[in-house]
């Protein structure tokens, strides 16, 4: 098997996986550490290295506050029961790659994944990540360290000479994206074939690169897993947008005051830490102050806009939510639309408030015949939620524009005891194959699904086009793409079937909706 690369920096030696034909390289660096006066500045090349380097161990995460360590927290439990073992650093700018390559000259596609976390949170190799898994279906996989919250969204007029401020984190994850592109064939990989990757901000992430102008070439398939994709509407304004130049910079400004120095320099010689801590907040009423930023450069417009003009780079494109990080119980008032969705008599005004001439349309479409028929309603309608509707109208204005896209629906069952639904982030166990990360009861039908969801991820990066067969052979149900004659949208229940709106006139009256207002 392929245990030594020889990149354009030097050689480095990986270690075998639990499965031997599989090869992890683990804390690459592919940028020098943004560390001094690297610190707010886009990503420099890595120096080069004598002799080997050991690939054996992960690099520290990006600062920010430690997960794991309040094991009463969900997604504590969930997703970083062991997240407290690792070390944080602003030296945080490395690879992981698995690669299930016997030489340098099997040239196997890859997938590069960007993880979440809201740019302020989230590490490259949560337990539910599973490159092994990823490589048994002959695809690399990569996944990416990056700049978070202040460090990696921080914008400031003293940096107006500094190219991609308000967006140092992206511009990390482009500088993984081209060293993979300039080093995959050593790990057996091929540079034409680079899929990326997110889910929630990574999803975000994946959008921004998908129409800036910087990032174009960069790769050749995007996956949007839980990102909202054109978000949905808040009141009767359409969409959440990314900060203007003039907003991050105002952010930037506070920042600086809240730290007690009177410039980027003097704050560039602060611990890390400490402006970590300082700057969670910084942007009152925002949920993710720290986000990216229509800078001019790296994003010349906000993602909203880039959609709906249709400047989307030509790549193929898979799109879709869970269903329970859809409704209601889940989502935040800023996350739906401004109001009360919990009595009627809030929906109702909320309704009123929010969409002026068209609310008695939308009233008409939900059952407000009683408090408790309102109840089920809203318990069951998506489109009130935080990602269905943005979501699929993105898929649905990527169709008008001719774009390729695929659409889908997770709504898998998740055991445990806790009634949590299909929540946010579930699918990834089932994207990963790596159910057996979980402290969940998953049993066969899971691992079933889990094999076919997969299958379907790597054939998408392996051909642009998610359909064919699984892992073991078996032919999977047949996904089609989302078009303006056949919306289809491909629902992960039990097992792959297309998804049958019982709630579609509604659905698709916010879709529309929501189109009109970006018009």
């Amino acid at each position: 098997m392929l245990r030594k690369a020889v990149t354009q920096y030097g050689v480095i030696e990986g270690v075998p996986c639990g499965d031997p034909r599989i090869t992890a390289f683990k804390g690459v660096p592919f940028a020098k550490p943004p560390v001094g006066e690297l610190r707010w500045r886009a990503p420099q090349p890595p120096e080069p290295w004598q002799g080997v380097l050991r690939a054996d161990r992960f690099a520290p995460m990006s600062v920010h506050n430690h997960p794991g360590l309040n094991m009463t927290d969900f997604y504590t439990k969930e997703l970083n029961p062991t997240a407290y073992e690792y070390t944080m650093s602003e030296d945080c700018l490395y690879l992981n790659i698995y690669t299930p390559a016997k030489t340098a000259g099997d040239k196997l596609p890859v997938l590069y994944y960007i993880h979440g976390g809201g740019f302020s949170a989230g590490y490259s190799y949560e337990v539910e990540f599973d490159g092994e898994r990823v490589a048994r279906n002959d695809v690399i996989f990569v996944s990416v360290g990056y700049r978070l919250n202040v460090m990696g969204f921080f914008a400031h007029e003293e940096l107006n000479d500094e190219p991609g401020q308000g967006n140092f984190g992206l511009l990390d994850q482009l500088a993984g994206m081209r060293w993979v592109r300039d080093n995959i064939a050593a790990f057996g990989g091929d540079p034409e074939r680079i899929t990326i990757c997110g889910q929630s901000a990574g999803g975000m992430a994946v959008t921004c690169h998908l129409h800036s102008p910087v990032s174009k070439g960069a790769f050749d398939g995007a996956i949007i897993m839980s990102s909202g994709g054109l978000r949905s509407p808040r009141g009767r304004v359409g969409m959440i947008g990314w900060h203007t130049l003039e907003q991050a910079q105002a952010v930037g400004a506070q920042l600086l005051q809240a730290l007690g120095v009177q410039s980027v320099a003097q704050a560039r010689e602060l611990p890390a830490d400490v402006v970590v801590q300082t700057g969670f907040g910084r942007l009152p009423g925002a949920m993710m102050p720290w986000t990216p930023t229509v800078d001019g450069w790296f994003l010349k417009e906000d993602t909203r806009q880039a959609v709906m003009n249709g400047r989307i780079h030509d790549v193929p494109v898979m799109i879709g939510t869970c269903l329970g990080e859809s409704l209601p119980n889940f989502a935040a008032p800023h996350l739906s639309f401004s109001g009360n969705l919990n009595t009627l008599n809030g929906f109702v005004d909320s309704v009123r408030a929010n969409y002026g001439e068209y609310a008695d349309r939308v009233l008409a479409l939900c059952d407000t015949s009683s408090e408790e028929a309102y109840r089920r309603f809203i318990a069951d309608v998506p489109s009130f939620g935080a990602f269905y509707n943005g979501t699929m109208s993105f898929a649905r204005r990527m169709a008008q524009v001719g774009h390729p896209v695929y659409t889908y629906l997770f709504d898998h069952d998740i055991p445990g005891g806790d009634h949590a639904g299909s929540f946010h982030g579930s699918d990834m166990w089932f994207v990963f194959d790596s159910l057996g990360h979980s402290w969940r009861p998953f049993e066969g039908k899971h691992y079933d699904l889990a094999r076919q969801v997969s299958s379907y991820w790597a054939n998408f990066v392996k051909t642009g086009d998610p359909n064919g067969a699984d892992r073991i052979g078996k032919p999977l149900p047949v996904w089609e793409k989302y078009t303006q004659e056949d919306d289809f949208v491909l629902c992960f229940q039990e097992c792959p079937r297309r998804f049958e709106d019982p709630h579609r006139e509604i659905n698709d009256f916010m879709q529309r909706y929501c189109l009109e207002q970006l018009e």
